[in-house]
């Protein structure tokens, strides 16, 4: 029988959390709203997955899972500028709160959870606080960004792990062995990513445009508008003759550490692939944060 840890997945997306943890867990099950999300997380992990509206979700549906750890990695909407940081007032935040309801009738081992740096200041994490500290968790926070462990990638986040037992302090933080954002890129990207100059002349004040062997270049935070609007949504690539590109779907998967073998399914649009993979989080950064958790704390740059 398996020693390992049983996880649940809640705001499962495509399977971050999954391409985090490899073999060192158990997952029991990913749950998410979306059913697009959903069909790319099957075609990449064997474990179950639920289509259900975590805010009306009832304890009974989750203490079933038996879980050991849940994650979670809610809606970052409520605590974002773009999304007028109405915290606890934004709907999008009533299934954060069910969770949180739920959380004293299932008190599974560990919890841990991602989500914008807004939320570090929002109401929401006060509430967590609260809830965890009544309930007798040890409670770890971090700030952190993938260029600290080595990444060229920026995508600060807040992350926070919890545990009725205890909590690990790992000796040194874990690195990666891709140091140039060269190391993330395809040999032969598709004539398809490349930008009409006209469109590159027109909005290239507003375009974080990157020189595709700086070894110093550090792209900017991919978001699900990418390849949809030129600005603040993550950067574009210059080949040394002049041409200006988006960074493919699979580049930008590679930047967040997901592992050369996951993919989207043939009937996925790239416009969908970048919303998808834009919404997701940074494997690696995760794997530094999870290994504080007994259980994971044999977690490197590439879990098996």
């Amino acid at each position: 029988m398996s020693q390992n840890l049983r996880a649940l997945e809640l705001f499962a997306g495509i399977g971050g959390f999954a391409a985090a943890v490899g073999s060192h867990a158990d997952i029991v099950g990913a749950v998410d709203i979306s059913s697009h999300v959903l069909e790319v997380h099957r075609h990449n992990f064997p474990h179950p997955t639920a289509q259900k509206n975590l805010a009306t979700l009832k304890a009974s549906e989750l203490t079933a899972y038996a879980a050991d750890l849940w994650w979670m990695s809610p809606p970052c909407q409520p605590y974002t500028v773009r999304g007028n940081q109405q915290d606890l007032q934004d709907h999008r935040a009533a299934s954060f709160l069910n969770i949180l309801e739920i959380l004293p009738a299932a008190l599974p081992a560990h919890l841990a959870m991602e989500n914008v740096q807004g939320f570090h200041g929002s109401q929401a994490r006060q509430r967590l606080l609260e809830t965890l500290d009544a309930l007798g968790y040890k409670v770890a926070e971090l700030m952190l960004c993938p260029t600290q462990l080595g990444v060229p990638a920026k995508r600060e986040r807040y992350y926070l792990v919890a545990s009725r037992e205890s909590l690990l302090t790992p000796k040194t933080p874990l690195s990666t062995s891709r140091t140039m954002l060269a190391d993330y890129l395809e040999d032969d990207p598709s004539p398809e990513l490349f930008i009409d100059p006209a469109l590159v002349e027109k909005h290239g004040p507003g375009m974080r445009i990157l020189d595709i062997h700086d070894p110093h270049a550090q792209a900017n935070c991919f978001t699900s508008a990418y390849a949809k609007t030129f600005r603040f949504s993550g950067s574009f690539l210059r080949h040394p003759d002049g041409r200006v590109r988006h960074a493919s779907p699979r580049e930008v998967l590679s930047t967040l550490h997901f592992p050369d073998t996951f993919e989207f399914p043939e009937t996925m649009t790239r416009r969908q692939q970048y919303k998808y993979a834009g919404n997701s989080l940074s494997v690696l950064a995760m794997r530094e944060v999870l290994r504080r958790i007994p259980g994971l704390e044999a977690l490197t740059e590439r879990a098996a």
